[in-house]
């Protein structure tokens, strides 16, 4: 680990955490259209379920990218362009026709998403710039911002395509606009390392040696993760979700901007705060006091505008608790990068299975948000529980 590098510091690695904020985002933000796209025949909230689902792979994959990187190395493919492998895998769907028999189609994206959640794995990793080792992504406050930004660019990126073109449009195939666009984005960055910085920047395949044990030991220590990344999916399923959800959860679903702004926010003040108070305490503090608002919240009804308004604000303060627990607790580990790569896929992996779930009983059932509050209370509680076992 090179501690002389500062959290602001730009490095090249750091194009990898705003391209896979900027893709989950994109893709999830089109599945309304995917839906009419692919599965037309079906009921539309159904088909979300359904692609939602094929979507999330990119996630789900996360834990083999060490054995998928052990088959590369053991082939004939000894290094690989990381933004130019990305961005042919990008073009793929773009040939995707109406016509197509829904199987196949499918399963495309099937065979798209898992590329795509295994090279940015992957990407997280350590590289070769000019053949020379680049150090992996250290999850660190400038990781979560620079991801935050590419969630935020997806959210503009639809919302500027929503409003130019039609619904019917977009329904037959304009939504391959978006992938257009991402893959145009990619090119761009490619060519900029290439010709502008002039870095050519390759998988390191040698490297990725057995580094991590995906164990449920180390889940439960830091499996709380999963709270801020089913935030961030929700924000980018909010423009469509709210409409095709039960009505009552409609203002609920509506996370907006603004709730991800509160979370990056707060995050970048709490985080260098937490480091001078200490590790420790910093990490008692966040689990104890969401602990004991939770708790005491989930005793009082939600029914209006006003709390439901506080409870996403809570989610936001609760996400950038968890994202600081999370940073901290892996400068207290002292883990090589590599292995918080690791422990990160990991989370996001048991995140993305839950993740359709959760949005079927969004869509067909009417949410509790004393739930809610309940669930966030008995969670840190043990966290917190660990903490204090673990020391």
């Amino acid at each position: 680990m090179n501690s002389k590098r500062t959290n602001l510091q730009f490095t090249i690695n750091d194009f990898v955490p705003f391209i896979d904020g900027l893709d989950i985002c994109v893709n999830f933000s089109i599945i309304i259209f995917l839906s009419s796209f692919l599965l037309g025949t079906y009921d539309t909230r159904f088909a979300t379920i359904i692609l939602s689902s094929v979507l999330i792979l990119s996630y789900v994959v996360r834990i083999f990218d060490l054995q998928f990187s052990k088959l590369i190395k053991n082939s004939k493919i000894k290094n690989v362009n990381i933004f130019l492998i990305l961005f042919f895998i990008y073009l793929i769907p773009l040939g995707i026709q109406e016509g197509f028999p829904i199987i196949f189609s499918i399963f495309i994206f099937l065979l798209v998403r898992a590329l795509l959640g295994i090279f940015l794995s992957l990407s997280n990793r350590n590289l070769l710039v000019n053949n020379q080792s680049l150090l992996s992504n250290k999850l660190d406050l400038k990781y979560w911002i620079i991801f935050s930004l590419g969630l935020s660019v997806g959210s503009f990126l639809h919302l500027l395509v929503n409003e130019t073109f039609s619904n019917e449009f977009l329904n037959k195939g304009g939504w391959k606009i978006m992938y257009v666009v991402v893959s145009l984005i990619i090119l761009f960055v490619y060519i900029l390392c290439r010709s502008v910085l002039k870095k050519d920047v390759r998988f390191d395949f040698s490297s990725h040696a057995n580094q991590y044990n995906n164990s449920l030991r180390e889940l439960s220590k830091s499996f709380i993760v999963f709270i801020p990344l089913t935030c961030f999916f929700l924000f980018s399923l909010s423009n469509w979700l709210p409409k095709f959800s039960n009505p009552e959860n409609l203002y609920f679903l509506n996370y907006s901007f603004l709730n991800l702004f509160i979370t990056i926010l707060i995050l970048f003040f709490i985080t260098p705060l937490a480091k001078l108070v200490g590790i420790r305490r910093s990490m008692i503090f966040f689990n104890l006091s969401i602990f004991m608002i939770a708790f005491v919240l989930s005793f009082l009804t939600h029914s209006s505008s006003y709390s439901i308004d506080f409870l996403k604000f809570f989610l936001s303060l609760v996400s950038s608790f968890t994202l600081c627990h999370f940073i901290l607790y892996l400068e207290s580990k002292k883990d090589n990068d590599l292995m918080s790569v690791s422990r990160l896929n990991l989370i996001m992996s048991i995140s993305a299975l839950f993740f359709p779930f959760l949005l079927y009983y969004s869509i067909y059932f009417v949410i509790n948000y004393s739930v809610i509050y309940i669930f966030l209370s008995i969670v840190y509680f043990i966290n917190y529980i660990l903490i204090k076992k673990n020391g």
